[in-house]
């Protein structure tokens, strides 16, 4: 016995769904990265090589290093909450490989016996984590509200990515304010940060963003 099959019932309930625009958490995290960052030189001040307008190269090369591993990272975790058949999100990749180049170079130098102040310094060490992980946990907020908005397919990688580019995004904003340049003192510190960051991402983000 045929029965008549309406399709257009199937549809009446429907309604449209606002696309997700990916330059909305972006232009969030953006905006958090700057008031963080305006944040720690109002508190702390900004160094003094920066203000004379003759900025040390290693904190050149530390800001831009921090600055694309958090914004790479970031555009990852962003895409995930869209995911895509053919879209690279492998960027993110290529940023880690060069600030792995810190904590990399820190072993080689302190291995001669060279520490600098990376230990001496262990009050200003505590300080830059402290400060750091303060602002990662502010840039880290439009991510996960973002990625609660969609559907990662992977919610562990989307922790450990919302940990590095926070990690790396909330160093930046400390990274204006700290004075200094020796490169054990770097990957140390700056990498316990980032480590501590993609720690905690790893284990709190997914249990938020499960659907």
């Amino acid at each position: 016995m045929n029965k008549s099959f309406d399709i257009a019932a199937l549809v009446d309930d429907l309604e449209p769904v606002k696309p997700m625009r990916q330059n909305v958490p972006l232009a969030f995290l953006a905006a958090i990265t700057i008031a963080a960052t305006s944040i720690v030189v109002w508190t702390q001040g900004m160094r003094a090589d920066v203000l004379a307008g003759h900025p040390d190269e290693m904190f050149l090369i530390r800001a831009g290093v921090l600055l694309l591993l958090g914004g790479a990272t970031g555009y990852a975790v962003t895409s995930m909450a869209s995911p895509a058949v053919g879209r690279s999100q492998n960027g993110w990749q290529m940023a880690l490989a060069a600030a792995a180049v810190f904590p990399l170079a820190a072993i080689v130098v302190a291995s001669t016996g060279d520490i600098g102040p990376a230990m001496s310094a262990m009050e200003s060490g505590i300080r830059c984590m402290s400060y750091s992980l303060i602002a990662a946990l502010a840039t880290a907020v439009p991510m996960v509200v973002w990625l609660r908005k969609g559907a990662p397919s992977s919610p562990e990688r989307a922790g450990w990515l919302t940990g590095v580019a926070s990690g790396g995004l909330g160093a930046f904003a400390y990274n204006l304010h700290c004075p200094f340049n020796n490169v054990v003192y770097i990957g140390l510190w700056y990498s316990l940060s980032l480590i501590i960051c993609a720690v905690v991402g790893r284990l709190v983000v997914p249990r938020l963003i499960r659907w």
